[in-house]
C-alpha cells in the first residue's frame, strides 16, 4: 500500500487559502460582509482589483457564490457555501498563531 504524502492536503489548501488576501476575504464574508463594498471595507489595504479576482476565485472553487438581484439597481452578493464556511476553523487557527508568533513573522 502506497504511503499518504501528508504534505498534499497542506499544499492543496494553501494554494488557495495562502493567495493574497483571499483568508481575508473568506474571514469578512464569515464575519457577514456579503457585498463588495462591504468585503472591501472589511479588508483594509485590499484594492478593487485584488478583491474582484479573489472572489471570482473563490466562487470558481466552490468557496463562495455569487447571486445576482435585478434591479434597479442591480445588487450583487457573495456567500459562503459549506466549503466556505469550512475554512473557519483554519482561518482562526492561523489567527491565533499569526498573533503569538507576530514579531517571527513581521
Amino acid at each position: 500500500m502506497e504511503e499518504r504524502n501528508v504534505c498534499q492536503p497542506i499544499e492543496a489548501a494553501a494554494s488557495v487559502l495562502g493567495r493574497a488576501w483571499a483568508g481575508a476575504v473568506l474571514q469578512a464574508m464569515l464575519d457577514g460582509a456579503s457585498r463588495f463594498s462591504e468585503i472591501r471595507r472589511a479588508v483594509p489595504g485590499v484594492t478593487d482589483t485584488v478583491l474582484s479576482t479573489r472572489l471570482r476565485e473563490l466562487c470558481a472553487r466552490g468557496f463562495a457564490v455569487r447571486t445576482v438581484e435585478p434591479g434597479p439597481p442591480v445588487q450583487v452578493s457573495y456567500g459562503l457555501t459549506d466549503l466556505g464556511r469550512d475554512t473557519a476553523p483554519v482561518l482562526a487557527a492561523l489567527a491565533e498563531f499569526g498573533a503569538k508568533h507576530h514579531a517571527a513573522l513581521a
